[in-house]
């Protein structure tokens, strides 16, 4: 190797430097280009997956064995550690109808009707447009009772909307929850009622929670069986 160097004239020595320097140039810039494509690409992929889980997004629709119509949706709560859920159906029956059936039915629990899903559930207060529950709701072994304090607020709008919102409601409460009971902290929903036809509305039921750590498939079939319950009672009280 020296004998190759030292028989090449300087001209020819800076020749070949420069051929190298160039072959190693050439090879960096596309390894360089090639990370950076990658990482860009990465990054995009990053992003878009992101946004989308911020997007409402097809979970489940009822098939053909079933007998009502409905389709589930969910995404993530932007900035929070909320996941949303709602599910969609028609109802035939009226909106006001609809709202109507909704508030019969916290009564119906309020009287003892559902006393094996609820040991405690009192009506503290209502008025015209809202009503606040306190609720102690029985768990399975080995999870303890969980106690909600709910406000709902229902909602008219001159074109024949109906809705009834509500969140937690633990304002004026104690700090804490006994050791026998684990408190709900955040329960948030909506159902909005909208006239489609004279004796038709479409129902939309959301919810927000906290999974708290729970995975995806423990998550997803709870909350699922609850929207499908919330929209069979709607529709049950509706038909009568």
């Amino acid at each position: 190797m020296n004998h190759f160097f030292q028989n090449q004239s300087p001209q020819n020595f800076r020749s070949t430097n420069i051929a190298l320097y160039l072959v190693l140039f050439i090879f960096a810039s596309t390894l360089l280009t090639s990370c950076s494509t990658y990482r860009i690409n990465r990054l995009k992929d990053k992003s878009y997956k992101k946004w989308k889980s911020y997007q409402w997004n097809e979970t489940k629709t009822s098939t053909d064995k079933e007998v009502s119509d409905f389709t589930i949706y969910s995404r993530k709560v932007e900035g929070t550690n909320l996941l949303e859920y709602k599910i969609e159906a028609l109802i035939e029956s009226s909106p006001a109808t609809c709202l109507d059936a909704f508030r019969i039915n916290l009564h119906d629990h309020a009287n003892g009707h559902f006393s094996k899903k609820y040991s405690v559930y009192d009506i503290l207060q209502e008025s015209t447009d809202s009503l606040l529950t306190y609720v102690v709701h029985n768990e399975p072994f080995p999870f303890r009772d969980t106690e909600m304090k709910t406000q709902y607020v229902f909602i008219h709008d001159k074109d024949g909307n109906k809705a009834v919102e509500w969140n937690e409601a633990w304002h004026g409460s104690p700090t804490s929850s006994t050791k026998k009971l684990n408190r709900v902290e955040t329960f948030r929903g909506s159902w909005q009622f909208s006239p489609v036809s004279q004796n038709e509305s479409k129902a939309v039921n959301i919810v927000q929670f906290d999974p708290k750590g729970m995975p995806k498939w423990l998550v997803k079939p709870m909350v699922t069986k609850f929207l499908r319950n919330g929209l069979d009672d709607i529709r049950s009280a509706t038909s009568k």
